[in-house]
This record gives C-alpha cells, sequence and structure tokens, in this order.
C-alpha cells in the first residue's frame, strides 16, 4: 500500500507537459488576472491609449501577463508609470525592476507576475511587443473606455484596410 502511495506521489512530482501552466490562483495566493485587470484600470485613470493585457499564462515562465499602453508624449509616459508605480506599492506590490520613469520614451515595470510597458507612440510601434505574442490571448475588458482605443495604430493600414 505505502509503495503505491509513493509512487503517485512521485507522479506528481513530474512536470506534465500535455498540461499548462494555467491557474487562477498561483501558489501564493495572487489572483494575477485580477491584478492585470486592476493595472489597465490603473492606466485608465490616467488616459493611456489602447492598453492591452497579454495572456502570457502556460507560455513563458517567468511571467503571467504583459501588459502594454501608450502616452501621448513623454511627460505623459513618465506620469502613466509613476502612477501606476505608486498605486501598486501602496497596495503593497513592491516592483522586481523599475526602468524609464524618468526619461519618457519608454518605462517598465517588472511585478514578476506582471511586466507593465509604457510606451510612447513612436516605441510602441518600433518594438510591437504585441506582434511577438500574436497567438497569446488578451484579456477582454467589457467596460473599457472606447475613447482610449484605436489611436495611434490607423496608419499601419492602406486604402484596403491591409
Amino acid at each position: 500500500m505505502s509503495e503505491d502511495i509513493a509512487a503517485v506521489e512521485a507522479q506528481d512530482d513530474q512536470p506534465n507537459p500535455d498540461v499548462a501552466d494555467v491557474y487562477e490562483v498561483d501558489d501564493a495566493g495572487i489572483d494575477t488576472e485580477q491584478l492585470a485587470r486592476e493595472i489597465v484600470q490603473l492606466m485608465w485613470d490616467l488616459k493611456a491609449l489602447n492598453p492591452v493585457a497579454i495572456d502570457l499564462r502556460g507560455r513563458v515562465s517567468y511571467t503571467d501577463f504583459c501588459i502594454v499602453g501608450t502616452g501621448t508624449s513623454e511627460r505623459h509616459v513618465r506620469a502613466l508609470g509613476k502612477h501606476v508605480h505608486e498605486k501598486l506599492t501602496e497596495a503593497g506590490w513592491n516592483p522586481l525592476s523599475v526602468e524609464g520613469l524618468n526619461t519618457g520614451g519608454w518605462a517598465v515595470l517588472d511585478f514578476g507576475d506582471v511586466i507593465v510597458h509604457v510606451f510612447n507612440s513612436d516605441a510602441r510601434e518600433a518594438y510591437d511587443l504585441e506582434s511577438m505574442w500574436v497567438d497569446a490571448d488578451r484579456l477582454e475588458f467589457d467596460d473599457k473606455p472606447e475613447e482610449l482605443y484605436g489611436h495611434f495604430h490607423a496608419d499601419r493600414f492602406d486604402d484596403e484596410g491591409f
């Protein structure tokens, strides 16, 4: 009997490549999807354009979500990055790394389970992180402010829409 239990426990320790690492709450009790949603809402507070939350659970080991948003100027990029940083720090989230809060072209805030990129429009187009994860799911938001979406992307398409 104890040999059967040991065999089952040994199986549980082995990774199963057929099962994606998709979960609602991780081992620390953190709902990373809810965290990503709250970060997008913080970006909406300061009128970030086209914020998107890319779901990377089961695709990469270093994070669950990558959030990308656009500021309309260097000052706006800095303000968005600082706003997200301040609000999450107040809530007890200490970033692993923060870069670019003083430059205004691109700010990145690494909270481990969620990485936040705030670009100006030129940098967002140049780095085009969304294309890197084109096959990954995006979080849907029923309450997204439509006036903050669709900017800076129209010039990518010709008259026929391609």
